[in-house]
């Protein structure tokens, strides 16, 4: 009896964990860059302006099949986070958190009803 037939006629299944991810996450790229580029349009939408320069920072960077929401304005950590004197602005966080959420093992579910 070959390997991959187990008895009665059932198929055996072997899943190559890290391959199925890795097919995962390029085939999701798309979908990926679409939802950051949603995002960053919301967070230059509510960003607070003064100069401008931290609602301009905000851009979708992408590194093979890795996706980042980032804002390039030098202070934007200090204007994302806050400080001891200033209150967080949170655009980055606010605007991802409007498209979807984590799960308590850190999958993201997208809100497609947007």
């Amino acid at each position: 009896m070959a390997d991959n037939v187990v008895s009665g006629g059932r198929a055996r299944l072997e899943i190559f964990e890290a391959q199925t991810y890795r097919e995962a996450r390029h085939g999701s790229t798309p979908g990926r860059i679409e939802l950051a580029e949603k995002a960053a349009a919301k967070a230059r939408q509510i960003a607070p302006v003064v100069s401008g320069a931290y609602r301009d920072g905000v851009a979708v960077e992408t590194d093979g099949d890795q996706v980042f929401l980032v804002d390039n304005d030098p202070d934007a950590f200090y204007k994302e986070f806050g400080t001891v004197d200033t209150p967080a602005h949170a655009i980055l966080s606010d605007a991802a958190r409007t498209l979807g959420k984590y799960n308590d093992r850190g999958a993201f579910h997208a809100n497609l009803g947007l």
